[in-house]
């Protein structure tokens, strides 16, 4: 690392230092020997730290950085296109201009703050935050910014998780709403707890009636610009599973094929045309009218019928066990991070177990 040299040329005078980061030649340029000095020395105590960067690097922004991150991810394709969304709605337009490098601590924080008087949801600020952590994390990786600023920033904290629940009564308006053809893809989720992808990737080759079971292999995916089509890529290794079916299940799916029959690749669920169903198109012309049609709020999702089989499950003592497994759960954590504060609270149960074990053995005072 050598001491500034003066370069003399056409416009004046400049100084020049040089210096070595990760086995690299980098050269700066400055109007004043003082300002090259200053430089230098900051850089040298920068490298000395293990943290000294390329010009060319420091100069990368947030948008640039983003772009690369998200071609190198090995995600599945839903994914991908949510952590594009949050990129290209949120991230970019509020950090995109910024440098990596010029990214503080404060930065970050006002960004949180930013997004929650948006009024977005605190799970929406959540995941937006993640995909800003993880993007900065990763040029730490790739050795382009030295600390990610992600740091002790306080994020919004969820109201509480309230659940959207069919109650049988509501199930049955469903049912009676929606129109014949699409009856048989209501009940099949309702009675099985299928993802929606997955309800309409069911096809006849997963599907035995006989035996009143279906197993979940596959999944239909609707990209962005895109045909609809069928995968094995599942969410989880979990998710491929064998799903008993109820009787009225059973009876609808028959039903359905014997007037219907199945669509395009044996799925079992088509669109009028008989094509696999987009997932947009199918609740935007299925979903949402039976909802109306039913005197319920077209707010409901369709994952809604997921939860509805979950807490059909709980009320029934159906052990949390069992209700990973039918729902494809990679670990009950996550069913009972979703679903504990359905289970019933057995305060007498539990007292009562306890007298029954120990009651025996303990008579103090008598």
């Amino acid at each position: 690392m050598a001491n500034p040299r003066r370069l003399n040329h056409s416009r004046g005078t400049s100084w020049e230092i040089t210096y070595r980061v990760n086995g690299q030649m980098a050269r700066r340029r400055f109007a004043t020997k003082q300002q090259a000095v200053d430089a230098l020395a900051k850089i040298r105590v920068d490298i000395a730290r293990g943290m000294g960067l390329l010009p060319v690097d420091a100069k990368i922004t947030m948008s640039e950085y983003s772009q690369q991150w998200l071609s190198t991810l090995q995600v599945r394709p839903s994914t991908r296109a949510n952590y594009t969304s949050y990129l290209r709605n949120h991230v970019v337009p509020a950090l995109g201009h910024r440098p990596l490098s010029s990214l503080r601590r404060s930065d970050i924080a006002a960004f949180v703050v930013v997004l929650v008087e948006k009024g977005l949801k605190p799970s929406t600020v959540r995941h937006c935050y993640n995909v800003v952590a993880m993007v900065l994390r990763s040029a730490c990786y790739d050795r382009v910014l030295n600390v990610s600023p992600c740091y002790k920033i306080k994020l919004p904290q969820s109201t509480g998780r309230t659940l959207p629940v069919f109650t049988p009564e509501q199930v049955r308006l469903l049912l009676e709403a929606a129109y014949d053809a699409d009856r048989a893809v209501i009940a099949t989720a309702v009675g099985t707890g299928m993802r929606q992808g997955e309800t309409l990737g069911l096809r006849l080759a997963h599907l035995n009636l006989l035996r009143r079971e279906l197993a979940v292999e596959e999944q239909a995916m609707s990209p962005s610009g895109g045909q609809p089509y069928i995968t094995t890529d599942l969410k989880t290794a979990a998710s491929r599973r064998v799903l008993p079916l109820p009787e009225f299940v059973v009876h609808a799916i028959a039903r359905h094929l014997e007037i219907y029959g199945p669509g395009v690749d044996g799925v079992v669920f088509s669109n009028r045309r008989g094509q696999i169903w987009r997932r947009g198109s199918f609740n935007d012309s299925v979903w949402k009218p039976t909802l109306r049609r039913a005197g319920l709020d077209d707010g409901f999702g369709f994952h809604a019928l997921r939860h509805t089989y979950a807490s059909g499950l709980i009320a029934e003592n159906v052990h949390p066990r069992v209700i990973q497994a039918r729902l494809g759960h990679k670990s009950i954590v996550e069913t009972m991070d979703t679903y504990g504060h359905l289970f019933p609270d057995a305060r007498e149960e539990t007292t009562d177990a306890l007298d029954r074990v120990f009651g025996p053995s303990v008579q103090i005072g008598r």
